[in-house]
């Protein structure tokens, strides 16, 4: 039995069902003691009320090293959230053992740094994507060593309803669930929509989830209104899963994601999945359960192929959840969690010094940056310092991540660290250079 400790920003999205869920299925299944010690107010309390449901004890951390102390093991759930670089920061000394859970794949935007991750006494990811890590060295990625643990929270693919009927009707859907935004969803994906629909003349899209504004307008503005429905939050994901034909997943090239839990449980459904030859949908999508495909003319013959031969959508979509339930198994899952847990207790502690990332909120964004982005971004400082007008011309090239309200982006450093000048500062010129546009 151990006390383990689990540190989050908060326990919204999908980290939110990681951690509660590994959480819940701990105590239930070894008797351990799970406690999550919370950076910020939960905005969203689901995953809250279901912990509360389950005895797992909920805290705001205050600063009080008491909390800390009560932990065998401590896990930090990481995604580059701003307000956990405070805490890393100010982290002293402590006698229990430091986890990294990393709930991004560390390749792009926020970059993993392999000097951030190998100042904790263990490491655990959730895809293997995040090995093959290209702003690490060859040494580095051979000398990582990291267990592979979902965050899949108590995802229980054999109680899923499944597909009934792979007909052909008179409307050939294809469904996405997820993020609608240019920060997630492929920067041409109009174009894969467009393709598929000259291809397809049944087709229409199915969108789950809240519309940005930017895709809407450029949907509208390519005719395509008529043949994609944005539903908005859906309470019944597998439902309207079953009413797909094909599960379309044409995600940025560079987007941070790593289990995709949509992708498995349209899986579980029974739906054959198309998704981008990319990242970590490779390592999701086997043969067996769908296609991989590499651009919008791409897309579109699969998509044509998979219309015109409803026999294959049924051998797809059958083994897509037979896939599923063979590898994604929660028990196994948290088996493994604790297994991490173990071997740390019993390793040698490090030093868990986090000054590697600076000292201050705009160093802080930055180390997570690439390269390339992070020198555009100090030249963008160092022009608007300078009162040079031009410098907006900059933002031009910046991922739309950074352009996001929230998931680690610059505007969510600035809202969290609104005294910090830089960060302000760039901001501002993000909404004029916006406005403008």
């Amino acid at each position: 039995m151990m006390n383990i400790l689990h540190i989050a920003a908060h326990l919204g999205g999908g980290a939110g069902k990681a951690i509660s869920g590994i959480a819940i299925q701990g105590q239930q299944l070894f008797s351990d003691t799970h406690r999550i010690l919370l950076l910020q107010q939960p905005e969203k309390d689901g995953y809250v009320k279901e912990c509360d449901a389950q005895g797992i004890e909920i805290q705001l951390w205050t600063g009080d090293y008491e909390l800390l102390r009560w932990a065998d093991v401590i896990v930090v759930s990481w995604w580059n959230h701003p307000a956990m670089a405070t805490f890393l920061q100010e982290l002293r000394r402590i006698s229990a053992p430091l986890l990294l859970w990393s709930h991004i794949n560390g390749c792009h935007y926020p970059i993993l740094p392999y000097d951030f991750a190998s100042a904790f006494d263990g490491i655990m990811i959730t895809s293997p994507y995040t090995l093959q890590n290209p702003h690490w060295r060859v040494s580095e990625r051979q000398a990582i060593q990291a267990e592979i643990v979902w965050g899949i929270g108590r995802f229980a693919p054999e109680n899923i309803p499944v597909k009934t009927g792979y007909q052909n009707n008179d409307i050939f859907t294809i469904g996405y669930v997820g993020t609608l935004g240019y920060g997630k969803i492929h920067p041409r994906f109009v174009e894969y929509c467009n393709a598929v629909c000259h291809a397809v003349p049944e087709a229409r899209f199915v969108l789950a989830g809240d519309p940005d504004a930017a895709l809407a307008r450029d949907l509208s503005a390519a005719g395509l209104s008529g043949r994609i429905e944005f539903t908005g939050y859906v309470s019944d994901v597998p439902a309207l899963m079953c009413s797909f034909d094909a599960f379309g997943y044409i995600l940025n090239p560079e987007h941070y994601g790593t289990t995709e839990n949509t992708i498995l449980e349209a899986m579980a459904c029974g739906i054959p999945v198309v998704a981008a030859l990319q990242g970590a949908e490779r390592f999701i999508v086997p043969a067996s359960a769908g296609v991989l495909v590499s651009s919008p003319e791409d897309y579109a013959v699969q998509m044509a192929f998979l219309w015109k031969h409803p026999a294959l959508r049924e051998q797809l979509g059958r083994g897509a959840r037979a896939h599923v339930l063979q590898k994604y198994r929660s028990a196994e899952n948290t088996t493994r969690f604790r297994g991490c847990c173990c071997r740390a207790m019993e390793s040698t502690r490090k030093k868990h010094d986090f000054s590697i990332m600076g000292d201050t909120p705009w160093e802080w964004f930055l180390f997570c940056l690439d390269s390339g982005n992070r020198q555009r971004m100090e030249t963008l400082r160092q022009a608007l310092e300078a009162g040079d007008s031009s410098a907006g011309a900059l933002l031009e090239h910046c991922p739309p991540i950074l352009w996001e309200d929230r998931k680690s982006s610059l505007r969510h450093f600035a809202d969290v660290y609104p005294n910090d000048r830089t960060l302000r500062m760039i901001r501002e010129k993000m909404e004029v250079y916006q406005w403008q546009k």
